[in-house]
């Protein structure tokens, strides 16, 4: 017959001191981060859809996305050119209309990316993440009062 074995309890020789808790670092805010792009809303009808956009141009989009995961937010928004809007004020009565189409129009901002001159992506910025919204190629979202843009 085999010999049965004791049960033992095992106790940790050093316990921690109670009063210690484990905690992790701070969160990284989401201008401390890169981008991030999300393409699941993208509006592919109306004014700035992006059903009308060729290959080529598609390329050149994704390419100057690419560039800009180079960088963190807070560097990308200190170029000025890059910015968030607050969609009562916006001076195109149309962006509001096309948000209810959408059912989009529960959100109070919008972000807008510069790519060139007057080449917008608009889109929704959650911390780190732009939900990819709008193609501007003619800078009419937002329009500006700058010449050249």
């Amino acid at each position: 017959m085999a010999k049965r074995k004791s049960k033992k309890v095992w106790e940790a020789k050093n316990r921690p001191p109670s009063n210690k808790i484990p905690r992790q670092g701070e969160p990284l805010s989401g201008d401390q981060e890169k981008p991030a792009w999300r393409f699941y809303q993208l509006d592919w009808d109306g004014p700035w859809g992006w059903r009308n956009v060729d290959a080529k141009k598609w390329q050149d989009i994704l390419q100057k996305l690419g560039h800009f995961e180079t960088r963190k937010w807070a560097d990308i928004k200190s170029d000025g050119n890059n910015h968030a809007v607050e969609i009562q004020n916006s001076p195109n009565p149309e962006v509001p209309k096309r948000l209810l189409e959408i059912h989009l129009d529960d959100i109070d901002e919008l972000f807008s990316l510069r790519l060139s001159g007057k080449e917008r992506v608009w889109g929704i910025l959650e911390a780190h993440i732009l939900k990819i919204l709008w193609w501007d190629p003619n800078h009419e979202v937002w329009p500006s009062t700058k010449k050249h843009t």
